[in-house]
């Protein structure tokens, strides 16, 4: 089974890392300012609106770890953002960062495993060791864990050696805004369940993300840096169309990942339309094209969302 870098810097990037989550918990960010008008007209990640005579949700696609100093907030979106009553997002982890540690330890790690390496093909845990070097984690740390936590442990390291990291996410700036201009927040799982989707995996899926996670290092940061570029650019399609491919080759890590949450997530966006008020839903921008994400399940639900056009650029004035 085998997973191409693509959906590595997918799964890094698109997916709600469990080890990553606590950004979410830490001192709060400073909240998001707009991008200059300019710059949002060349890139504006997506958004879309569904909205009925007195319901009205604005569907924003966001990417859960970034580099440094990146300007994504346009301001068509801030003001949206703004004139909401509730900001929705994936899930957001407890005050207490360490609350999930047990969970975590429960369901990742089991003293009675043999070492990773005998749980791998040798060319996969030759692969693991060299990562692990990389990321400095001795390899004896890795040993017990169940393959989907070495692969969280290892993905979070590489980001880290990105420079990429969940404190510049967009769900924790968007959060930051929440709590500034006093917005209620809701989640669409618990960080439990988050970790359970993992957790659950059969060991060939959890294999699968592992080696996922070690392939092809050396073009680690070009498929991050094309998937954020597709993401600035509004190309859900294309982010879809990659996850396609890869699920023949792992279907289950497709569905527990995409697919079902997808199909969980329209059934809830469709309950909301039938409550006043207006909120702003934040997830991942994995989660909306293609034929199982969520625009084309609203739509098979009688709902038709209306994309927001980028801003356009002033004219110049003529001398």
């Amino acid at each position: 089974m085998h997973v191409r870098p693509i959906f590595t810097a997918a799964l890094r990037l698109l997916v709600a890392a469990t080890l990553a989550m606590p950004a979410l918990a830490q001192a709060p960010q400073a909240a998001p300012q707009p991008a200059a008008p300019a710059a949002a007209a060349q890139t504006m990640p997506p958004a879309w609106v569904i909205r009925d005579a007195d319901t009205e949700i604005t569907l924003f696609a966001t990417i859960h770890a970034l580099p440094d100093n990146q300007r994504w907030l346009s301001p068509q979106v801030t003001q949206r953002f703004d004139t909401t009553d509730t900001l929705v997002l994936e899930t957001m982890v407890p005050e207490d960062r360490f609350e999930l540690a047990p969970l975590i330890q429960q369901l990742g790690i089991d003293a009675a495993l043999p070492p990773l390496a005998a749980r791998l093909s040798p060319a996969s845990a030759t692969a693991v060791a060299r990562a692990a070097q990389e990321a400095g984690i001795p390899l004896v740390a890795l040993d017990r864990m169940q393959p989907w936590l070495a692969a969280l442990t290892l993905s979070e390291a590489s980001l880290t050696r990105l420079g990429i990291s969940a404190a510049n996410g967009v769900e924790v700036a968007l959060l930051a805004r929440a709590r500034t201009i006093k917005r209620d927040i809701v989640t669409l799982e618990t960080p439990a369940q988050q970790i359970g989707f993992f957790a659950g995996l059969p060991q060939a899926d959890q294999i699968a993300m592992l080696e996922a996670t070690v392939a092809d290092t050396v073009n680690a940061r070009a498929d991050v840096d094309r998937l954020v570029a597709l993401w600035r650019a509004g190309d859900v399609d294309a982010i879809a169309r990659e996850f396609a491919r890869e699920a023949r080759a792992s279907p289950r890590l497709y569905e527990v990942l995409l697919a079902g949450r997808n199909r969980r997530w329209s059934e809830w966006l469709a309950g909301q339309m039938g409550r006043p008020g207006r909120q702003f839903v934040a997830v991942g921008a994995g989660h909306f094209g293609g034929p199982d994400g969520l625009l084309a399940l609203l739509k098979a639900r009688g709902y038709t969302a209306e994309r927001l056009a980028p801003p356009r650029p002033a004219a110049r004035r003529r001398r």
